[in-house]
């Protein structure tokens, strides 16, 4: 068995991606955008992780739909 990394498991590649989904700058914003960005300031302040990674998760999926060209 492998070692867990900072993704969670080693080689994992979509942790990776959402992880870089999540942290990019967005060069546009949408009213979508934000709000999810709140709700996952707020499971922060709340230190509710499950939550945060919720909202990760959320974004990352609404980030993609904005496609690479917007």
């Amino acid at each position: 068995m492998t070692a867990p990394t900072r993704a969670g498991v080693a080689g994992d590649r979509q942790g990776d991606r959402l992880r870089t989904a999540t942290n990019a700058p967005t060069t546009h914003r949408c009213p979508e955008c934000d709000d999810l960005e709140r709700g996952r300031k707020q499971a922060a302040a709340a230190r509710d992780p499950s939550k945060v990674t919720d909202f990760n998760v959320l974004i990352a999926r609404h980030r993609a739909r904005h496609g690479a060209g917007s």
